[in-house]
């Protein structure tokens, strides 16, 4: 079997990032390196709209993704008839079933045609980033979803969407989404995670950072509390840090005890791909 490259890390190795390593190819026979992917990802998030006493991802759409198993998610419009950007999507296309699903990290780029649906380059099962990759600010929020009925370039059955960039509503440019997923050549070494109550909301809120594993649901990984009359902002930095497995998706969701309010948050680390 091969051999993590961290199993007897140097004096100048991270020993966070060595145990991670180490934990990786323990846990999973995979050796995995972050130096030759050079990639590390900051994800965040924001939902302007909690319900009262109810969990819901921290993203633009509201309430939880409903997650699916096949590439279905194929179709963008906006909200606004003189949308015609072309926009960077990030996402993952799905081989397999239940635990034996398997991701496949993809980005493309789809030009808008106002509220006009158009049909995705690769039908995707997870979508976890858009952004305006033009010059040109969005004037409609932008959706990217199952293709289904709509109604002035809007699903109007709001499952179907996956994604969205609140153009009209916030004036967006890139959605945010504290939520992706990892594909089957990549770890993911979770380093801290931040969240926060925002413009000024008088409430007391719960977040939990989740995994979940292929066949499986989501588990709660880590949970914090903040309250306007408190600490209305709390960051977690890791030790050990938190080591996601390949194919796992990851969200945060809040709870709050008050209705209408507003919430970021994001999580970052870096990117181990596996190598033997």
């Amino acid at each position: 079997m091969a051999r993590s490259p961290y199993v007897t890390p140097s004096t100048n190795v991270d020993w966070k990032m060595a145990q991670a390593l180490n934990e990786i190819f323990s846990n999973y026979g995979d050796a995995a390196d972050v130096i030759g992917k050079a990639k590390s990802l900051l994800k965040f998030g924001e939902n302007d709209d909690l319900a009262a006493s109810t969990w819901e991802t921290v993203w633009e759409i509201g309430d939880d993704e409903t997650y699916v198993s096949t590439n279905i998610i194929d179709t963008i419009s906006s909200s606004d008839a003189g949308d015609t950007q072309t926009i960077n999507i990030e996402g993952h296309t799905v081989t397999g079933t239940g635990a034996n699903q398997q991701f496949t990290f993809v980005v493309q780029e789809v030009t808008l045609n106002g509220q006009n649906k158009v049909t995705l380059t690769t039908p995707l099962a997870r979508v976890s980033r858009a952004a305006n990759d033009n010059g040109t600010t969005l004037l409609g929020d932008v959706y990217v979803y199952e293709d289904t009925a709509i109604s002035g370039g809007v699903p109007t059955d709001i499952t179907k969407a996956h994604i969205k960039i609140s153009g009209a509503s916030e004036g967006y440019n890139q959605s945010f989404k504290a939520a992706t997923t990892f594909s089957n050549t990549d770890y993911f070494i979770l380093s801290s995670f931040g969240v926060s109550i925002t413009k000024g909301k008088a409430a007391a809120v719960d977040f939990e950072l989740q995994l979940r594993a292929p066949g499986g649901i989501f588990l709660p990984k880590v949970r914090v509390s903040t309250s306007s009359t408190g600490t209305s902002s709390e960051a977690v930095y890791f030790d050990p840090y938190i080591v996601v497995p390949k194919n796992n998706d990851i969200r945060i969701r809040a709870n709050s005890d008050t209705l209408a309010t507003p919430v970021n948050a994001y999580f970052q680390g870096y990117i181990a791909q596996v190598v033997e």
